[in-house]
């Protein structure tokens, strides 16, 4: 049967709204009707919107077609996963659906599902054989992505079935780096109390999880690191410190934590001789500026291009 574009968007379009006489009426297998711009099948479709008795409906077609993939190579258990819908997804797994099956930047299902904060669609999978610490592309596992999401349970539960926190993202980052930087406090108080990783582990841009916390702006997370030994003076690979960052990111109230309770020296330079407010100026943070004037940092300090920090700023 040949169908154009308009008729195959229209008959998905009835079915997306449980009206699946068409998909009936056809003398082929449904797979076959796809949304031209993105691949999307009526399977894809429905999972995505829950509707349970469709995908029943449509699986009961042999072959099923349960891995059928779009353009992205997303299958509908991708779906499931990334929509949070457990129950359609126990069926696609019953009906045979590769549990680990990749789409496009090598994400499995499983590492959708750690997006998002349903535990059970995340128990589903690894009950039934879900890869933890398989690495994408960029070397990410699902625990960096669950400990972004900042889902405590989750997070615990992939630990007690194999989750490796020390793996490493293809830029050297590990999940404490990840989850001081996204703020999920939770997720660092887990890893401190495990243990498994240095609190002044370095990425390959020498930022530590302190580091991270002052760049996600979260200061209940530089105090939790802190008042468990982090090294507060430590510096990354452009001999940036925390009151550099701060200042970078013109985060006036995190550089007033560092200046009035950790006790930085507002006008300390680096090797290229900047001094917070040269950093505030170069990233054209006209607040934090001012800020920093106020609080005692050297107008005419130069740096070792000879430059005043006000010489940065355009007007």
């Amino acid at each position: 049967m040949s169908l154009t574009q308009r008729q195959i968007a229209k008959i998905l379009k009835q079915a997306q709204s449980g009206d699946l006489a068409p998909i009936s009426a056809l003398k082929t297998h449904w797979s076959v009707l796809k949304y031209q711009d993105t691949g999307d099948t009526i399977l894809h479709c429905a999972t995505r919107l829950g509707h349970l008795e469709t995908v029943q409906y449509l699986l009961s077609f042999e072959p099923p077609g349960v891995d059928c993939t779009n353009n992205d190579n997303k299958t509908a258990l991708h779906e499931a996963a990334q929509f949070s819908q457990p129950e359609i997804m126990k069926l696609l797994l019953d009906k045979g659906a590769q549990v680990n099956a990749l789409k496009r930047a090598d994400w499995t299902p499983l590492m959708l599902a750690c997006t998002k904060t349903c535990l059970e669609t995340v128990r589903v999978l690894v009950e039934s054989g879900a890869l933890i610490n398989y690495r994408n592309k960029d070397g990410w596992t699902c625990m960096h992505l669950a400990a972004r999401g900042g889902c405590g349970a989750m997070f615990t539960f992939l630990v007690t079935k194999g989750g490796d926190c020390a793996l490493r993202t293809k830029n050297g980052r590990t999940v404490l780096h990840i989850a001081a930087l996204h703020g999920s406090f939770e997720i660092v108080k887990i890893l401190l109390k495990l243990g498994v990783l240095p609190i002044d582990v370095r990425d390959n841009c020498g930022n530590t999880a302190l580091h991270e916390a002052v760049l996600g702006r979260h200061k209940n997370i530089c105090s939790l690191l802190i008042q468990n030994g982090a090294d507060i003076k430590c510096t990354n690979n452009v001999d940036f410190n925390l009151l550099f960052l701060a200042s970078s990111e013109g985060y006036v109230d995190l550089a007033e934590y560092i200046i009035l309770e950790l006790g930085f020296d507002i006008n300390i330079t680096n090797s290229n001789g900047f001094t917070a407010l040269h950093c505030a100026a170069r990233k054209q943070q006209k607040d934090m500026c001012q800020y920093l004037v106020k609080m005692g940092a050297n107008r005419g300090a130069k740096d070792h291009f000879r430059r005043v920090a006000f010489d940065y700023l355009t007007t």
